[in-house]
């Protein structure tokens, strides 16, 4: 299995340095390794195309241990032949990491016409990841079956780990029940802003949203694969399609059913995550209520999603998944977790008062140190004066001399 990353660089030389430097296997492709900076400058100068960029740079990451050094830094020469043909090369592989990856620096310039390498945005990743994909096969090496529906990052699971959800969580929330509510990204952006006070910017390429208690848009990439505009987009077309085959003009729109359908969809989050009472984080969650502004949970609503999450309890014993399990996992972590914060806070309050209980036993001990800085003083200040002594007797004495 092999992920993709790609970026640009305006200095070459630096880049080349830098995987130069941790390479463990290192070949070029049209260009011998040794001479890719200066063959590499070469090319630009020849062309007269020095300015801009000057690299191209490629990531292409393995499974750890599926496979070699060797068998890497091959792959990654295939891949370069295929997706820069008439580009100078050179594929570096690093085994710094726990996972084998390949950093393949392209130049920016073709020695064959000229022209300048182009691979930027979306379009470009997939294109090398297509082929990447297509190598890693051929060798039966696994691969990417499908991005992530969500993508979390490290302090949105420490949220989860305490029964809390973030901020980002509410909106993909919000964004789930809109595009349920909604057959278009216009209907979906009125939706959220009068139902949630989440504001939706729609782009060319890109929607992004904004948590009324956020400063910042967060883009649609960033919450995951299923809030990417092209996903959601998509849906919309999928759901009018399926409504015209089943003769539907209209979707549902009673604001009761809504409410249901949101603590439903905030209720199996929250058994995902663990502990209801902690379920929304900082805010407590958004609410929607008919009048198109935000509030919190009612006691009817409290009754419903208990009612939800019994039938939810239910249904799911059947599964090959066993929730409870995952509850008492989660539980036990969190447990031990407490219990090691614990134990470090009372080696620290133990530490504490042990300083404390030395200072009371000895209070006089600054006060000696003091004394003995001052002696210390004192007694440097006397073997001074002592030493100017005997060199004003010298010159007395050197003094006399000349006058006799």
């Amino acid at each position: 299995m092999a992920t993709i990353q790609l970026s640009t660089t305006k200095v070459a030389n630096r880049l080349l340095s830098y995987a130069e430097k941790r390479a463990m296997e290192r070949s070029g492709v049209d260009c011998p390794a040794e001479y890719a900076k200066s063959q590499f400058k070469a090319t630009r100068e020849l062309w007269g195309k020095t300015e801009g960029i000057q690299a191209h740079h490629v990531i292409q990451s393995f499974k750890p241990g599926e496979v070699t050094p060797e068998l890497a830094n091959q792959m990654g020469q295939d891949l370069a032949r295929e997706i820069a043909k008439g580009y100078e090369a050179v594929v570096y592989t690093h085994t710094d990491k726990e996972h084998i990856h390949n950093h393949i620096v392209i130049n920016s310039v073709s020695f064959e016409d000229g022209k300048k390498y182009q691979a930027h945005g979306k379009q470009a990743i997939e294109k090398v990841r297509e082929v990447s994909d297509r190598l890693c096969l051929e060798r039966g090496l696994s691969i990417v079956q499908e991005p992530a529906k969500e993508r979390y990052h490290r302090a949105e699971y420490g949220l989860a780990k305490r029964g809390e959800m973030s901020w980002k969580d509410e909106i993909r929330e919000a964004v789930k029940l809109a595009r349920d509510n909604s057959s278009s990204l216009q209907e979906m952006k009125t939706y959220l802003q009068d139902k949630f006070e989440i504001e939706m910017k729609i782009q060319n390429k890109n929607v992004s949203f904004k948590h009324p208690e956020q400063q910042r848009f967060v883009r649609g990439t960033k919450l995951g694969h299923d809030y990417e505009k092209g996903v959601l987009e998509d849906g919309f077309g999928r759901q009018i399609e399926s409504s015209k085959k089943r003769g539907v003009t209209e979707l549902p729109s009673s604001t009761r059913e809504r409410e249901r359908d949101s603590h439903s969809t905030s209720q199996r989050v929250a058994e995902e995550f663990g502990g209801q009472s902690k379920t929304y984080g900082h805010s407590e969650g958004l609410r929607q209520r008919s009048d198109g502004q935000t509030n919190r949970s009612e006691s009817n609503d409290r009754t419903r999603v208990s009612a939800d999450k019994g039938n939810e309890r239910n249904r799911s014993t059947g599964n090959d998944f066993d929730i409870e399990k995952a509850r008492a996992a989660l539980a036990g972590e969190q447990r031990s977790l407490a219990e090691g914060f614990g134990k470090w806070q009372e080696r620290n309050d133990a530490k504490q008062r042990s300083n404390d209980s030395a200072a009371s036993r000895d209070p006089k001990q600054p006060e000696q140190a003091n004394e003995r800085d001052k002696n210390r003083h004192a007694d440097r200040d006397q073997k001074h004066e002592k030493q100017r002594a005997r060199q004003r007797k010298r010159v007395r004495t050197q003094d006399f001399e000349l006058g006799r």
